[in-house]
């Protein structure tokens, strides 16, 4: 999991969130709720994806990999039909996760909200592993609730980071130019690909500079 921002709220839902809300209210909980459900709009799903660039908000991991990717509701739809259709309160998310978190809030004691926590505040990434500090509350929760290591998530780590470090050994034995090549790219991978906090956290443990002006030791 790792710090995500918004992108600009979809036209269609500028245009039709209060209606969309409206007419989900008043035919909630009866045989026409479905044909009002209007999240997984094809507009919204493409938002969502640039702006988690196409990653489960929860586990990082690249979500058409391994299934439809699932409109999520941050806060539970049946904790707050009324935010159903809120952009602020939409991601994406893989269905093991999706499916993990269901309806389990707790407000502002419960599992992080990457668009408004700090990720890092409360986890700690460990080769494929995701930790929490000794006593962190949120962190541990979040883990065990989304099972963010369940085993074929670890697995899923430990093997993208045996693909960085066969980079990172590159990196590390070249001369320039290619060794400025290797370095945009590894910053680059890391953004864009799966688990870029795991891979972030493996990039700082030895020491390489994901920033320009850093100077690798």
């Amino acid at each position: 999991m790792r710090r995500l921002i918004k992108v600009p709220k979809p036209d269609v839902l500028v245009v039709n969130e209060t209606r969309w809300t409206t007419n989900y209210l008043l035919h909630r909980g009866t045989l026409e709720e479905r044909k009002h459900e209007k999240w997984g709009h094809a507009d919204i799903r493409r938002a969502l994806a640039e702006e988690t660039l196409a990653k489960c908000a929860y586990c990082e991991g690249f979500v058409d990999d391994v299934s439809f990717p699932h409109v999520e509701h941050i806060v539970p739809k049946a904790v707050k039909p009324e935010l159903a259709h809120i952009w602020d309160n939409l991601t994406s998310a893989c269905g093991r996760c999706n499916t993990a978190k269901g309806a389990f809030y707790l407000g502002d004691d419960g599992l992080l909200d990457p668009y408004r926590d700090d990720p890092c505040d409360h986890l700690r990434f460990i080769g494929g592993l995701v930790h929490w500090d000794l006593g962190g509350a949120r962190g541990e929760l979040t883990a065990r609730q989304l099972k963010l290591n369940r085993l074929e998530l670890v697995r899923a780590r430990a093997k993208r980071l045996e693909d960085v470090r066969v980079l990172l050994d590159r990196w590390y034995a070249s001369d320039e130019p290619l060794k400025g090549v290797l370095e945009e790219a590894l910053r680059l991978d890391a953004l864009e690909g799966e688990f870029t906090q795991t891979v972030v956290a493996y990039l700082e443990f030895f020491g390489f500079p994901l920033r320009r002006d850093e100077q690798a030791s």
